[in-house]
Order: structure tokens, then sequence, then C-alpha cells
């Protein structure tokens, strides 16, 4: 195996980590909403990728309490009518991956949300939001959903091994994401809902897909030769994988078009961050392939290396996801 083979099997395998968690980006999400003056109710949803032994217990910090527990659901009274400072988490075990995203909706229909990291033990109540601030928290999310769903960021490699030169690249990866923008708002507007479970299927479907058409390599085939016509299409498909994260983030009732457009640039600006860096690990590598001169990209393209890998993983993710049916 050459030294460019090497080094883009090592790239990959610290892409992938580990099948089983091509979702760790998924937050813990908690939703605070106030009942009256003095009441509050708390929801937690966990992402399925969290054991249930693992799941940190949530309170609140006094003078308020819990005055019930019902599953995920929990009950606060604040008795001076002042709302809690804190939620309080406390883990049993290992904290995970995943983000911890509160979101608080007031009685006046106000909305704030805030976003810790993995293993936070105390949860400040956000302010109520500008604009500006929902902005860049759902921004945020969305290059955080890209760079944490592994089964994304290999389509994309996929994509740039057929694209080839960086124009065409360029191309593909708007068509990619202008259909994933398309059926993200969708999603999450609830106009359009398909189990997620299916979804998760199918995306792993979509890669073992172009991963077997860049390993017979027949360029008169649609894929190479509209490719960014399909990869709008796979976008759609892409789409619902994403507007599952921010279904379970959740959207502020009064900045709706907003931080959907926040969430979509978030995951824009990541991906040209993800094929960016891959093109300037590429052209590091021109001369440790073959030394001759020419794109290192057209070279790859040209042989099914690559693609082997890819398709092997994002195979065993649709077995796994299969089963979880």
């Amino acid at each position: 195996m050459s030294r460019f083979a090497r080094f883009f099997t090592l790239l990959f395998l610290a892409l992938i980590a580990s099948p089983s968690r091509a979702h760790d980006a998924l937050p813990i999400a908690l939703t605070l909403e106030q009942v009256d003056a003095q009441a509050y109710s708390l929801r937690i949803r966990f992402p399925p990728a969290i054991p249930e032994a693992y799941r940190p217990v949530p309170d609140v910090s006094p003078p308020c309490q819990v005055t019930s527990w019902q599953s995920a659901l929990l009950a606060i009274r604040c008795p001076d009518a002042t709302p809690p400072e804190a939620i309080t988490l406390d883990w049993p075990g290992r904290a995970g991956n995943a983000p911890i995203m509160l979101r608080v909706t007031y009685q006046g229909g106000q909305q704030a949300t805030t976003v810790s990291p993995p293993g936070a033990t105390r949860l400040a109540l956000p302010e109520r939001q500008t604009p500006g601030a929902v902005f860049t928290g759902y921004f945020r999310s969305g290059i955080e959903h890209i760079f944490g769903g592994a089964d994304h960021l290999l389509f994309l490699v996929c994509l740039m091994l057929i694209a080839r030169r960086p124009a065409r690249i360029a191309w593909t990866v708007t068509g990619f994401t202008l259909g994933h923008a398309v059926t993200i708002s969708l999603a999450s507007l609830d106009l359009v809902r398909i189990d997620s479970g299916v979804v998760e299927v199918l995306i792993a479907l979509s890669i073992v897909f172009a991963a077997s058409e860049i390993v017979r390599g027949r360029r008169d085939d649609l894929m190479w030769r509209k490719p960014v016509l399909v990869a709008a299409l796979f976008g759609l498909l892409h789409g619902l994988g994403f507007a599952g994260a921010l279904r379970e983030i959740g959207l502020p009732q009064q900045e709706v078009l907003l931080s959907l457009l926040a969430f979509n640039l978030g995951i824009e600006a990541g991906q040209i961050a993800f094929v960016g860096l891959l093109l300037l690990a590429f052209e590091a590598t021109r001369h440790l392939s073959s030394g001759q001169p020419g794109p290192v990209l057209r070279r790859i393209a040209f042989t099914s290396l690559a693609a082997w890998p890819i398709g092997i993983v994002a195979s065993l993710w649709f077995f796994e996801r299969l089963s979880g049916l």
C-alpha cells in the first residue's frame, strides 16, 4: 500500500471512529415551560445512543423544588414566583458525547435556548433572546451537527471522489445543500414526516450506493454525468436526517424562519469547511502518491481504494439500523 493510501485510510478511520456513533451529535434536549407565575414543567429527551443507565437525573436549583416526576416530565414549583436560576444534572456514570440543549418558554410565549457541552452539571437559564442570539445559536448547532454526523461526512467524501475537480465539487456540494435545505424546512415545519429509523436506514444505503458507483467506475452512469442533480436528490433524503436533529432541538415559535435559515447556513458552513480541509489534505499528499503531476483527486477517482472501506462501513450501518427498526 502506498504512503498516500495509508494516509487516506488513517484519515478515514479517524473520521468514522466507530460505526455505532454515526449520530452522537443528537443533543440531550430539555424543555422548560412556564405554566403560571410559580409553576414550571420540565421535559427531557435523550438520544437513543445514551443507555438508560448513563442518563443524568435532572433537578432544579433552590428555592424551587421538583413536586412530581412522571417518566421524563417533571413538575416544578417556585414559591416566590422567581424563575429557577438553573437546572442541574446528576450523572450516574460517563457523560458521553452528546451536547445538552435547554429551551425555555415563558408565559408570554417568549423563548430562549442555550447549548452546554457534554457532561455539564449546571444549566443556567438563558435570558430572553434577541434575533441575533437565536441566529448564532442555531448556526452553531448546524455546524456541530454536520461534524458530528459521520454518515453525512462520508457521503460528502463520495461526492468529492465522483466530482473530482474543485469547481465541480463546489457545484455538487451546493446541489446537496439545496436538496437537504428543502426537506429540513418541510420536516421541521411538520409538512413532511417520515419515521426517523427508516430515514437512517436509507441514508446508510445511499452511502453504499455512492461507494459502489465509485468502485464500478462507469462514467456513463447518471451519478458520474450529473453529480449535481444526483447530489440534490440524495440531499432530500439526508435533509430528513438533519431535520430529526433539529426537531430534537426545537424551533422558537417567534423566530421559526430565522432559526431554520441559521441551521441550514451552519450545515453549509460545516460542509464547506470539511471539503476545504480534505482538499488541502489531498493537495498536501500530491508528491506522496506517485510523484507525477496532476490533480490528486483525479487520480483517486480512478481507483476504488477509498470507496471500499466507505462502502463496507456504510453496509454495517445499514444492517445495524435495519435491525433496530
